[in-house]
């Protein structure tokens, strides 16, 4: 569903953000993306969809090359960035109605398009509020219902259960898990939150420097990483590989 082959981002002051990295997310997988601050995750996201070149490498979504077919990538993936705007005098209702019919949903099926995701979110109730009175949990599934709303085949999650409290980040993971269960998403997701990788993903990739460190089965990486034969958990490894000293990101 998505790879890249040795991408690299170079910037004019010589500093390499991303380098030679090579990934593979295969149809179903829930993806773990990890690193430090300043691992270029960002900017590996924003490669992926389109949004700044690369300096050399390859990035391919459902096979097809980003640099050659940026638009019809872009109705095939949904994103829901770490800075998220909103236009707050919008209702939920009509916020997911605009994207529904600028993403080209049919005008017949956008409306029971737009009263399925406020549903699958939770936000039934709160659907004809203005964005501005929601709480930022409120906000965030709104994001997830406006990333979803073209009925995509892989989205883009940049840290999306950020600041919430534990219930609002337990409301998110359920939505993440019902996308992928029920509906088959392919599912990119970085976070900060070990503890949640280790729950929703299969499949991870740790990253330092712009660099690959692993990348694998999450239940292989585990084995692989034993102490005493024990299995460690992936906060261990995560920190055993990138240096304690350099946090999470």
């Amino acid at each position: 569903m998505l790879i890249t082959n040795k991408l690299t981002k170079r910037y004019d002051n010589g500093y390499i953000a991303v380098n030679k990295l090579s990934i593979h997310v295969f149809k179903g997988d829930v993806y773990g993306f990890l690193g430090p601050n300043g691992a270029g995750k960002t900017t590996t996201i924003r490669m992926i969809t389109g949004l700044l070149d690369q300096t050399s490498g390859e990035v391919q979504v459902d096979g097809m090359e980003v640099g050659k077919h940026v638009e019809e990538i872009r109705r095939k993936i949904g994103v829901l960035p770490e800075s998220h705007g909103y236009y707050l005098w919008m209702s939920g209702r009509e916020y997911l109605h605009f994207f529904a019919n600028m993403y080209g949903v049919p005008k017949n099926q956008i409306r029971g398009r737009v009263d399925e995701l406020l549903e699958r979110v939770g936000l039934a109730q709160k659907s004809n509020e203005r964005i501005q009175h929601y709480s930022r949990g409120m906000k965030q599934r709104l994001g997830l219902a406006k990333a979803i709303v073209h009925s995509p085949r892989l989205i883009i999650l940049d840290e999306p259960t950020l600041g919430l409290d534990p219930q609002g980040q337990r409301d998110i993971q359920i939505i993440i898990k019902e996308l992928n269960e029920q509906l088959g998403v392919t599912i990119f997701i970085t976070s900060h939150l070990l503890r949640e990788i280790d729950e929703l993903c299969n499949r991870v990739a740790i990253v330092k420097n712009g660099k690959i460190l692993e990348e694998g089965w999450l239940s292989e990486l585990k084995d692989k990483y034993r102490e005493s034969g024990e299995m460690m958990s992936l906060e261990h490894i995560f920190l055993e590989l990138t240096g304690k000293e350099e946090g999470v990101s």
